[in-house]
């Protein structure tokens, strides 16, 4: 009778511990199931700033013309130094190019931009004068892979704002972006069948 009584005992023990078991386990999972969703509800949000964040241009018009504006400067003054830098008959051409258009694109938004009584900046900022100081250090085929290097990757930053300024909701601004992306995607296209040539 002891030794049945004892047996009751150890298996209600036993029957215990796997409930309080299966109680910390079910717990456990709720809880890492709370941690997966507050992740990924916080990575959902993270994703939609990152999102809204990487094309301002496409619903602020002055945004869009001071960040054209900028670019379009660097793209002239770089390619004025590359004129005299560089020994590269293709490299001179493809920076004469840049002066060229780049410096009416400048002035079709010039005029936009007074038009509408917003000041586009006269001079590029510290950081990029600092980069073509810089890069009037270098000179030859150093100059030319550097040069067309850069050309590439402004470019393709260039072609995705204008993709947003196409969107933006002012008439002039887009417009502007509409007419001017496919000359921007030209230069990328230039730029990048450039470089396969120079980096040789």
């Amino acid at each position: 009778m002891k030794k049945v009584f004892l047996a009751t005992t150890f298996v209600a023990a036993l029957m215990l511990q796997a409930c309080n078991s299966g109680s910390k386990n079910s717990t456990s999972d709720a809880s890492t199931n709370d941690t997966a969703q507050m992740d990924t509800t916080s990575s959902t949000a993270t994703m939609a700033t990152d999102t809204s964040a990487m094309n301002p241009a496409s619903t602020n018009a002055n945004t869009f013309m001071e960040q054209a504006a900028i670019g379009g400067l660097m793209e002239v003054e770089a390619g004025k130094l590359a004129q005299t830098q560089s020994t590269n008959a293709a490299v001179k051409d493809f920076a004469e190019l840049m002066v060229k258009d780049h410096t009416k694109a400048n002035g079709e938004l010039k005029t936009i931009a007074t038009a509408k009584k917003f000041t586009l900046p006269a001079s590029l900022p510290a950081a990029e004068k600092n980069h073509l100081d810089e890069m009037k250090q270098m000179t030859g085929a150093d100059f030319d892979k550097h040069y067309v290097g850069m050309m590439v990757t402004d470019h393709a930053k260039t072609v995705a704002l204008f993709t947003a300024g196409v969107k933006n909701p002012d008439k002039e601004v887009s417009g502007f972006a509409t007419k001017t992306l496919p000359i921007i995607q030209g230069h990328y296209k230039k730029a990048t069948a450039l470089q396969s040539t120079v980096n040789k």
